[in-house]
């Protein structure tokens, strides 16, 4: 709870910043979430997301029932030179590199554990226009229990 009301300002200053694009919503099959993702500038997004996901612990093992939020400011960083080779040019397809933060929550029976995972960002996204939608990213910041890093691929679909 006490991250929601971040969660839900942090939607309201989306909407009023990027008031002149389209958001770009997605949904994931393989890690289940789905995502919002506003352009804010010309070569920068906002990008929220909610879900469930598969993690391993050290401590714990295999766990899926982890639920997480994520927040990210992504700079994408190849776009015009993308643009100027013929290349994919769909919304939001690129390299990027940014910030994020990502609160998760696991409800284990009789055990329930939040965590803040926050950091550095380095990713690939591709939105094809058949409307399928990939995204690879490898993350490193500062966890639970010190330097943490994990990677992340999220494979589903586009909306617009």
């Amino acid at each position: 709870m006490k991250f929601l009301i971040p969660f839900i300002l942090l939607l309201v200053t989306l909407q009023i910043r990027g008031q002149e694009t389209k958001p770009l919503y997605s949904i994931s099959i393989l890690t289940p979430s789905i995502a919002i993702e506003k352009k804010i500038q010309e070569n920068n997004s906002l990008k929220f997301s909610i879900g469930n996901s598969i993690g391993y612990g050290s401590t714990n093992g295999i766990q899926s029932k982890l639920w997480m939020l994520r927040g990210e400011y992504r700079h994408y960083y190849n776009l015009e030179k993308r643009r100027d080779e013929g290349r994919l040019s769909t919304p939001s397809s690129g390299n990027y590199i940014g910030l994020f933060a990502e609160p998760s929550f696991v409800f284990l029976k009789g055990e329930e554990a939040t965590n803040l995972f926050a950091g550095g960002v380095w990713g690939i996204q591709r939105n094809y226009s058949s409307h399928i939608h990939l995204d690879f990213s490898l993350n490193a910041g500062i966890g639970q229990n010190g330097f943490e890093s994990k990677a992340g691929l999220r494979l589903g679909f586009w909306l617009k």
